[in-house]
């Protein structure tokens, strides 16, 4: 009976070993997984130049994103990268830009910088 009591005890500890690496495992793929930023979103900047209201709407595949790009005075294409929650894009506009920041859901925040200045941003994605 002692036998069979050290094999059921060593299958427990294998399929606990077993559990805990597939959990590990499915939260470290799920920390890879990019939010989903595809949308139409609101940017408010200020910084530098001052201030300006901004329209970006984006489409996403897999960690790459694409889109438009809208302010007050020049629009243009725009891409960049999600890694997690981080977001990246460059605009490519009369005064390129570039975008860094966080997303958290239906918001983003992050700083930018375009021609030697910088500033920080905020966005809503559009309802």
């Amino acid at each position: 009976m002692g036998g069979l009591m050290k094999k059921e005890n060593g299958v427990k500890k294998g399929l606990g070993a077993l559990l805990v690496t597939v959990l590990f495992v499915y939260a470290a793929a799920a920390a890879d997984t990019p939010a989903n930023v595809a949308g139409s979103w609101q940017i408010s900047v200020t910084g530098d130049a001052g201030t300006a209201e901004q329209t970006i709407v984006l489409t996403q595949d897999g960690n790459k994103i694409t889109g438009t790009f809208k302010g007050p005075r020049q629009s243009g294409p725009l891409e960049g990268t999600m890694d997690g929650n981080n977001i990246k894009f460059h605009v490519k506009t009369r005064v390129p830009l570039d975008y860094n920041g966080t997303v958290d859901g239906d918001t983003m925040k992050g700083t930018l910088t375009g021609r030697g200045k910088t500033g920080n941003w905020t966005a809503t994605r559009a309802k």
